[in-house]
């Protein structure tokens, strides 16, 4: 159910939710988190979300971890972000589980785990999500917990790359400048650098501004 295209009042809408559907309740926390037809309100958002959570509303338990993580209207508590990211990981949603890998890595709510951070980020990628594909990527160039692979780093960044992930596109850069799970080829080094410093990337745009520190740097190694 689209909320931005609901033509109702925040009260025509809890009159509705007063039936209990999920949909309705959550849809409440919506209009209050965006200001749809009312004030901002973090609070009251918390508040229909919660109810909405209760009822396994996937959607509702994403935006209630993200309300808890930002401390907004609710005290920040990981944890409890930690909980309602959980919830809406193992239903499916595919930020939710992207989002579960970071936690992971991150030791957000949680204790750290890699392996999990992993586990997490391979179904938010079989779901398409090329951030995924990049946190992946980077755990098999690391050589920590999974197996030096080069070549599988590289097929994953070239996906992520494709769809404008600035950290792969300069991951992919580096692969190519060094030939590492890939035929070297500079030109094809200095094309994926370019992309990530235009999108931002704070390495690329660096050794832009920077031509000697890189040289230098690729010379001790």
């Amino acid at each position: 159910m689209d909320m931005k295209n609901l033509n109702l009042t925040v009260d025509e809408l809890k009159i509705l939710a007063e039936n209990g559907q999920r949909d309705f309740i959550y849809g409440v926390g919506y209009y209050y988190e965006n200001g749809i037809r009312t004030a901002v309100d973090y609070k009251e958002a918390v508040h229909w979300y919660e109810k909405a959570a209760k009822k396994e509303h996937v959607e509702a338990a994403m935006h209630l971890a993200l309300l808890y993580a930002q401390g907004k209207g609710v005290e920040k508590d990981d944890k409890k972000a930690f909980f309602y990211m959980n919830q809406a990981a193992k239903s499916g949603n595919m930020n939710a589980q992207y989002n579960m890998g970071r936690c992971y890595e991150e030791g957000i709510g949680t204790k750290p785990d890699i392996s999990k951070a992993f586990d997490w980020y391979k179904k938010a990628a079989a779901q398409g999500d090329f951030r995924a594909m990049c946190c992946m990527g980077a755990h098999f160039l690391s050589g920590e917990v999974l197996p030096y692979e080069p070549a599988k780093a590289f097929q994953l960044f070239e996906k992520a790359a494709n769809a404008n992930i600035p950290a792969a596109q300069y991951n992919l850069s580096v692969l190519y400048r060094y030939g590492e799970g890939v035929e070297k080829d500079i030109e094809k080094a200095d094309f994926w650098r370019m992309k990530a410093a235009q999108n931002g990337f704070r390495l690329a745009i660096d050794e832009l501004e920077h031509p000697e520190k890189a040289d230098a740097d690729k010379e001790r190694e």
